[in-house]
């Protein structure tokens, strides 16, 4: 029991002995606003600093504190406790940033009315007082200097512009307080150096989120060089909301190099150690911030309701040209002058092409070669003409009779004419009034001497008079020579371009509207403005899209695709109550061209996906249909003539799924090694199709084409055909300096490359069609040279508008922002709107060209119709 009192009576004198040790001294003192008070602190000292301001503050007025130490280290910081009505807040000294020691700060400290509603439940407190309790963990002295003050600036003024200054240590706090009716406004920050900072809208309340950590979970936020700008509503912020700008460490993260250690050491070399550091902190910038009015629900009705009829006056013309196409006198400078079949021809035609299609059945289950087949063909050049799939690889149907393979294709000519191209008077007079009937030239008695389509007999030679080319082609060719297929196999073929256009469309789109319906939630949640590219100083909110009138503006692609669309059907209906002699005029392709149409309506439904959150993850959303119409359009113009030989629906939307994925590859991996191979894919590629093109698709990769090509060329003879030889020497020119380009430049936006190439030869291939109709005296009618002229005047400033831009989803955000601008019409649409809206009108105007160009043609013989 004794051992016992001793022992505790040990353990009572050694706890006593450490209390002594660890006996902390607590200093109470009364400090005032405005002056810089300098403090010795270790381990044994407290400090609790009591500030009154000279004068009372109303509740919404924050108090300033700005701290600074000398000789702590970051092992034995020294703690900084604020301690205020509207709760406590701390801080350490020195502190880390970004690799770097800060040994000081200043913070600015909540309002007194962000607590329990601005009401005052303690009696005799002072609203505006609050106390600083100051502690170290180091033993060795510490010299501290503290200043509290009022912020310079703090409410901020509505439609006016206030300057505020920031650095690294010293974020900048004000804040915005609607005015009574107000329900949404727009913060507008710029700056005019380009020092990377964090720009954080935070809700009315505390504390005050002042550090980039802090900042990165709270709030909305973006990072900022120049400009930057958020559309903030009342319903979200009730009580106002704060605006924090604060300066980061680095240019990382607005997409500018971290300090790399070289320049560290050449700094250190050259200024000293302390310099140097002291230089890399010195970061200061200037922000200027307003606050201005957001656009009314009355602007967003106008704007949208304006839209609207614009695009919906195109149906309205429409309307009234078809209305017009009932009198007489305008009729007759707008309906084409076709030559129709009549009843009994149209019978027999039919029958003839469901013949031949049960033929190709048989034939498909022979033994003769498909070399063979293929090139001694006198009934098509189509290559895939014994393929034993449905009505696209039926063997054509001769105009009215069957020619068997190897007999002369004159041999029944002048008969077979006679049956199929006489128009009846009862037939003429049962042509519809919007249509013009032309008598066919075989009704009057004159022989049909057709050199083009016997041009591939299997001697090898036409009349004995005109020398064929290589693969057993024709010196001269003409549309008759290719379009010998049946009219049912045409449409099958042509229709299954909008088929499988569909089927893209509905497989593409659906994962793309989950896609961007996920992004703006990612971007509500986390508040990240960081994570889409819109033009903020022209970013108009409706609901839970952030950016609506980008997403109204494609409205466009939709109403004058289903436009276009309309046009195309409505013809598609005429020529099927009134069938035209398929001796006259080019083949029509219906299917292609409402593939176009339906294309521009993807087009919009993507397009506006694309910018409900645009960034370099969802890119292709916005580009994948363009280059799906691009390629359209030169398959389009190329089937015009030549029906038989042109590209399948499954082969052209392989390659551009090819294309698509080379475009991914480039934006997420467009190195050195992607623009070499990309390169060579590309300049192979198009020496290929040129060689397909020149020999009217009858060149294979394989050894017997590829030994006849180079026979041809070792021959060194003239160019069988000069024009297609032209063109394709310009187009390989053309083709091999984008490429040229591209591999040198290695730009990070490969899908503008991309889209350039395509649309670079689009419209090469429309001027050179343009062209070669007029060399070969076609005469476009007059609607088809408004439609061209027209559409030219809306490509010019569309693409002005297009390459002027308003983002940069290749760049960082902050990048970015130096191409967004105030909006240009109507306080609603910027420059990329209106590339939009002026697109759609030029793309709806040259497919309606397209639709019109050879309308001239339709009382003109295939025979005499040239292939170009």
């Amino acid at each position: 029991m004794k051992v016992m009192y001793g022992v505790c009576v040990v353990l009572l004198l050694v706890g006593c002995a450490c209390a002594s040790q660890s006996t902390v001294t607590v200093l109470q003192l009364q400090l005032t606003y405005n002056e810089i008070h300098t403090l010795s602190i270790n381990n044994t000292i407290e400090y609790i600093l009591e500030f009154t301001p000279p004068q009372p503050l109303p509740l919404a007025a924050p108090s300033l504190v700005w701290v600074q130490s000398v000789g702590a280290d970051t092992a034995h910081p020294v703690l900084v406790t604020a301690r205020q009505r509207a709760g406590a807040v701390t801080w350490q000294i020195p502190y880390e940033s970004d690799a770097h020691t800060l040994y000081e700060l200043e913070r600015t400290l909540c309002p007194d009315d962000t607590a329990d509603g601005g009401s005052d439940s303690c009696e005799g407190q002072t609203r505006t007082a609050f106390s600083l309790h100051i502690s170290s963990a180091c033993a060795a002295p510490t010299s501290l200097r503290v200043r509290v003050s009022q912020p310079f600036v703090w409410d901020l003024p509505f439609a006016r512009a206030v300057t505020v200054s920031a650095t690294q240590s010293m974020p900048r706090v004000t804040h915005y307080r609607f005015i009574e009716g107000q329900t949404s406004v727009r913060l507008i920050v710029s700056s005019e150096n380009e020092v990377c900072a964090t720009l954080s809208v935070q809700n009315y309340s505390c504390p005050i989120a002042q550090t980039v950590t802090d900042v990165s979970t709270s709030g909305l936020r973006l990072t900022m060089m120049r400009s930057g700008a958020v559309q903030l509503s009342r319903s979200e912020y009730p009580l106002g909301f704060y605006v924090v700008a604060l300066v980061l460490p680095s240019e990382q993260a607005c997409g500018g190099a971290a300090a790399g250690e070289r320049d560290w050491l050449w700094a250190a070399a050259l200024l000293g150690a302390d310099a140097a550091r002291a230089r890399s902190l010195a970061r200061h910038k200037a922000f200027t911030i307003s606050v201005e009015a957001a656009l009314t629900r009355e602007q967003y009705a106008v704007a949208a309701v304006v839209t609207l009829f614009l695009f919906l006056a195109f149906y309205v013309i429409f309307g009234a040209l078809v209305l017009a196409q009932r009198w007489p006198p305008f009729a007759k400078y707008v309906l084409p002058k076709a030559v129709l079949a009549s009843q009994t021809d149209a019978i027999d035609a039919s029958a003839a092409e469901q013949a031949l299609d049960g033929q190709s059945e048989i034939r498909s289950e022979g033994t003769t070669p498909a070399r063979l087949r293929r090139r001694g063909s006198d009934v098509t050049f189509d290559s895939s003409d014994n393929s034993d799939s449905d009505d696209s690889s039926a063997p054509a149907a001769l105009p009215a009779s069957s020619t068997p393979v190897g007999t002369p294709a004159g041999a029944n000519q002048n008969s077979s004419n006679e049956n199929r191209t006489s128009t009846s008077p009862a037939s003429a007079s049962q042509v519809p009034a919007n249509e013009s009937a032309v008598t066919p030239p075989a009704a009057t008695g004159r022989t049909d001497v057709d050199g083009a389509q016997s041009a591939a007999t299997p001697n090898g030679r036409t009349d004995g008079t005109e020398i064929q080319g290589p693969f057993g082609l024709p010196a001269r060719l003409r549309l008759a020579a290719l379009a010998r297929r049946g009219g049912r196999t045409l449409r099958a073929r042509s229709d299954r371009y909008l088929y499988t256009l569909y089927t893209v469309a509905v497989f593409y789109a659906l994962p793309v509207v989950q896609f961007v319906i996920a992004f703006q939630i990612i971007l509500n949640v986390s508040g990240s403005l960081d994570i889409c590219y819109y033009n903020f100083l022209c970013a108009h909110r409706a609901g839970a899209l952030s950016d609506f009138n980008h997403v109204l503006s494609n409205l466009g692609y939709l109403l004058l695709g289903a436009l276009f669309l309309l046009q195309v059907r409505r013809r598609r209906l005429r020529r099927k109550r009134q069938p035209r002699h398929q001796d006259y005029g080019i083949p029509a392709h219906y299917g292609l061209l409402s593939a176009l149409g339906a294309g521009m309506m993807v087009v919009a439904v993507l397009s506006a996906s694309y910018h409900v959150c645009p960034n370099r993850l969802n890119f292709q959303f916005d580009t994948a249909f363009m280059y799906v119409l691009a390629v359209l359009i030169m398959v389009k113009i190329y089937q015009s003539r030549h029906p038989d030989v042109n590209a399948r629906a499954h082969a052209t939307f392989g390659v551009l799924a090819v294309l698509i994925a080379l475009v991914v590859w480039g934006v997420l991996d467009g190195g050195p090694l992607f623009w070499g191979v990309f390169t060579v894919f590309h300049v192979f590629t198009f020496l290929l199709l040129s060689l397909r093109i020149y020999y009217v698709g009858q060149f294979r990769l394989e050894k017997e084409s590829l030994a006849q090509a180079a026979s041809e060329l070792r021959k060194g003879s003239r160019p069988l055909y000069r024009a297609r030889l032209v063109l394709l020497l310009v187009a390989n020119a053309l083709n091999w300096m984008l490429a040229i380009f591209g591999l040198l430049k290695q730009g990070s936006d490969f899908a503008g490359h991309m889209l350039q190439v395509l649309l670079g030869n689009a419209l090469m291939y429309m001027v050179f069609y343009l062209a070669m109709k007029l060399v070969h005296g076609e005469r476009l009618r007059w609607y088809a040279w408004a439609l061209l002229a027209a559409a030219a005047a809306a490509w010019a400033p569309a693409l002005y508008f297009f390459l002027s831009g308003s983002t940069d989803w290749s760049a960082a955000p902050a990048l970015s922002r130096h191409r967004n601008h105030e909006c240009m019409v109507m306080q609603f649409y910027d420059s990329h709107d209106l590339w939009h809206m002026l697109s759609a009108v030029a793309l709806y105007l040259s497919f309606s060209a397209l639709l019109t160009w050879d309308d001239g043609l339709s009382a003109v013989k295939r025979t005499d119709i040239p292939v170009f």
